[in-house]
């Protein structure tokens, strides 16, 4: 058996950021998503890659989202939700890529990482 991509999912608790830099748009999703403290539970997509020695062409980034959003899907039937977080690094192909799926940059400043959610259907 080989392994060529691999991702794990998970939940988090995030705070929601500095809701005053935010469009309005964005403001009401989360706004009517967290709680009081404006703490909010979103599924997280970590450890998201494929193995060096393999191509897009074998495995494509569309397909292991894919994969992930299938398994969320699942797990949203019975637990609800309907937030999806993502981290990574501020490489800018990366970010170019995750803004190109639909996800949005939360990032505040001073973080090492990007922090970007997507809104599931």
């Amino acid at each position: 058996m080989k392994i060529i991509g691999f991702f794990s999912i998970g939940l988090k608790t995030l705070k929601v950021p500095v809701i005053d830099t935010m469009s309005n748009t964005l403001k009401k999703k989360l706004g009517n998503l967290a709680d009081d403290e404006k703490n909010l539970v979103a599924f997280l997509i970590g450890q998201l890659g494929r193995d060096s020695r393999y191509g897009k062409e074998v495995l494509d980034g569309k397909r292991m989202l894919q994969d992930c959003y299938d398994i969320i899907a699942s797990a949203r039937d019975v637990v609800g939700g309907r937030v999806i977080l993502l981290d990574c690094k501020p490489v800018e192909k990366l970010c170019s890529y995750y803004e190109s799926e639909g996800f949005i940059d939360i990032t505040e400043d001073g973080d090492d990482l990007r922090h970007y959610i997507r809104f599931m259907n």
